[in-house]
């Protein structure tokens, strides 16, 4: 039961932060090579099931990168040794650098690559912000999809020696 239990936290962060060498979401392609944190009021695995449940003030933080919520679950193929899915629930928050992600629910798809925000979703980097009812990011490609009353604020980029 440990052994498979280590396995979930070392596995879990070439996962969970994903290979984005291009920039994408804030600092997760320099972070994932840092030690990993996790931490909780309430931790239970199923070893038949592959399944672990946090609950309670969730926080996992790598490097620069921090996901917290009020309970998360991971889902462990056992057979195959790798994971499938994580999902976070309640008072989702993602930071990594300046970029912050929000939202009621946030699953990633390991197999699919596909992370999902779910519920009051709000994308913000350097004060502009981008809100929507389900946002879904393709980890492998950057490719993003916002629906449901998608709301966008851009704040301009300042212009090198314009003092602007």
């Amino acid at each position: 039961m440990i052994k498979a239990f280590l396995l979930i936290i070392l596995i879990l962060p070439s996962y969970l932060l994903a290979d984005n060498t291009d920039g994408g979401f804030g600092s997760i392609a320099n972070d994932r090579n840092k030690p990993l944190s996790l931490s909780s009021n309430s931790l239970s695995f199923n070893q038949e099931t592959g399944t672990s449940r946090m609950k309670g003030s969730v926080s996992i933080i790598q490097g620069n990168t921090i996901l917290s919520s009020d309970y998360a679950e991971i889902s462990f193929n056992v057979d195959k040794n790798e994971l499938e899915r994580f999902y976070a629930s309640g008072n989702v928050v993602l930071k990594s650098g300046n970029d912050i992600a929000k939202g009621n629910e946030a699953i990633y798809n390991f197999i699919k690559g596909e992370l999902t925000f779910l519920g009051e979703v709000q994308f913000s980097q350097f004060g502009s912000t981008v809100k929507a009812d389900k946002a879904v990011i393709n980890t492998e490609t950057g490719y993003a999809s916002m629906t449901g009353n998608v709301q966008t604020f851009l704040l301009p980029r300042k212009q090198e020696g314009t003092g602007e």
